[in-house]
């Protein structure tokens, strides 16, 4: 593992030119499919996932329950160069972190992945940095609670209040709804509970890798199973569970497919092909402009779970700069 990290770490930024095409399907509706090969780096990345096993060990760290309590610690770049304030709500930790000069209008609420059990990463913290970076908007990060000490109920209720509280305190700004893996499940399913509870939209949800149905029962995810080096169908399974508490694992809380996407703003969707979770999101897609709601969907070949937060990788800055187009049209 301490090899895999220095060679996702080691990775630099490098730009890539436009030569990609969107197919735009109606005013409102984006269907993209990145058409420059799969870089070196993630090749190697894929590479040494496998020979190191990560796929087993995450599945074990998921059924033992042993991954780490806390975050990740804040890196130095993002003290030094940006506003970071740092709250509790609950006896947990809340930061916003925003430009020191020519700040946006816009707010991300950033919920980070991790299967609902993992707590941030570095690599999320990376990501935010560059979301700032490049966006000028104010991020705030929640350290909302995990399973399996928490369930669902339990992480709507947190998020709940610090959305109420984000939205009561930023009345002229838009905010934004981001999250990768299960951020990204939980990012769609809060917005259709807001839509239940009357309670104001987000503008936007971006979500990358997001993970939408924790019952995994969709059959086209078995022809994924040997292309995903990180996740296994029986980790998540056994995940969602946990997470989902007495809810039923098909309840659109915890499996937000199932939900009802009247009147959700647009929502953009970034997936790879080699992701367990492609299937589900194509679905969504589907699902989206079966309804008709406006939606950007962004599909990468041969691109691995969550490879958007390995800031090194070119099509992680391709993502990046995608999201700044996104950000110019909200």
């Amino acid at each position: 593992m301490k090899i895999l990290t220095l060679i996702i770490s080691s990775l630099t930024f490098i730009n890539i030119c436009h030569a990609q095409q969107f197919v735009e399907m109606e005013m409102h509706q984006i269907d993209y499919r990145h058409n420059i090969a799969p870089s070196f780096q993630s090749k190697l990345i894929q590479s040494a996932m496998c020979l190191f096993r990560m796929k087993e060990n995450m599945e074990r760290k998921v059924m033992k329950n042993s991954f780490k309590n806390g975050p990740a610690k804040i890196p130095r770049s993002l003290l030094n160069n940006y506003n970071v304030i740092e709250n509790e709500q609950n006896g947990r930790k809340v930061w916003a972190i925003s430009p020191i000069n020519n700040e946006s209008d816009i707010v991300i609420l950033y919920l980070h992945g991790g299967s609902y059990m993992r707590n941030i990463a570095l690599p999320h913290w990376l990501l935010i940095e560059q979301l700032i970076r490049r966006t000028k908007a104010t991020v705030v990060i929640p350290d909302y609670p995990l399973a399996p000490q928490a369930n669902c109920i339990e992480t709507y209720s947190f998020i709940k209040t610090l959305y109420l509280n984000l939205a009561t305190n930023n009345p002229t700004k838009r905010i934004v709804f981001m999250g990768d893996s299960a951020g990204g499940g939980l990012a769609i399913g809060f917005a259709q509970y807001l839509k239940t509870e009357n309670i104001k939209q987000p503008d936007e949800i971006i979500v990358f890798s997001p993970w939408l149905d924790v019952s995994m029962s969709n059959p086209d995810i078995e022809k994924l199973d040997k292309e995903d080096k990180i996740l296994s169908i029986r980790g998540l399974k056994n995940a969602g569970k946990k997470y989902a508490g007495d809810l039923d694992v098909k309840d659109y809380r915890v499996s937000p497919i199932y939900g009802n996407f009247s009147g959700i703003n647009r929502i953009s969707i970034f997936i790879g092909t080699n992701d367990l979770l492609y299937a589900d999101c194509q679905k969504l897609k589907q699902l989206l402009r079966n309804h008709n709601n406006s939606f950007n969907y962004f599909e990468y070949p041969d691109m691995f779970h969550d490879w958007v937060i390995v800031k090194g990788l070119k099509e992680s800055q391709d993502v990046m700069l995608k999201v700044s187009e996104i950000f110019n049209d909200i």
